[in-house]
């Protein structure tokens, strides 16, 4: 048996059906979430989500942890049925989330750049980790009938590494920020 690269795995993953579907998904949240925060309005609750969400880099621990737990979700969707479904809800309630923290960031003055830096930056790093962690657990599913991680550990591990990787940029941004 060939051992394959992990980055080798990642290039066969992005051009599977689930990777694809679940990257519409994403794009759907992401513009439902856009919309709403253009429309929330002061004391509106996404006003206030938004603002909780963009204390959060403040906290280092808190925001690398809300990062992993993002990657562990599509374990525990893998656990349960019907696993298409709720991976594609995971994907995006993602998309729907760092939408809504950007166009809900972009009507102050001066924090369009606090909410490229804080939010846009780290999900270059965040949501391809997140769409492969999910499109992984999809295929494993798929494939063997039940969850199984066995052949993509390494890959998994390293999607938990950038989503890390993710919020600790987050985290050194909003500190230079407040400098």
């Amino acid at each position: 048996m060939r051992k394959q690269h992990v980055l080798g795995f990642f290039d066969a993953l992005v051009r599977t059906p689930a990777f694809l579907f679940l990257s519409a998904m994403f794009l759907c949240g992401a513009v439902a979430g856009g919309l709403t925060g253009l429309r929330a309005g002061e004391g509106d609750g996404a006003v206030l989500l938004a603002a909780a969400l963009r204390a959060l880099p403040g906290q280092a621990v808190k925001s690398v942890l809300c990062a992993v737990l993002w990657i562990v979700l599509p374990l525990l969707c893998a656990l349960l049925r019907p696993t298409g479904l709720l991976l594609s809800a995971v994907a995006a309630a993602r998309g729907f989330v760092l939408a809504l923290i950007i166009a809900v960031g972009m009507s102050g003055e001066g924090s369009l750049l606090l909410s490229f830096g804080t939010v846009g930056l780290p999900a270059v790093l965040s949501v391809p980790a997140l769409l492969a962690a999910c499109a992984m657990a999809w295929q494993s599913g798929e494939t063997s009938g039940r969850y199984s991680l066995r052949a993509c550990r390494a890959p998994y591990l390293a999607c938990v590494a950038l989503a890390a990787a993710s919020a600790v940029l987050r985290t050194l941004f909003a500190a230079l920020w407040k400098m």
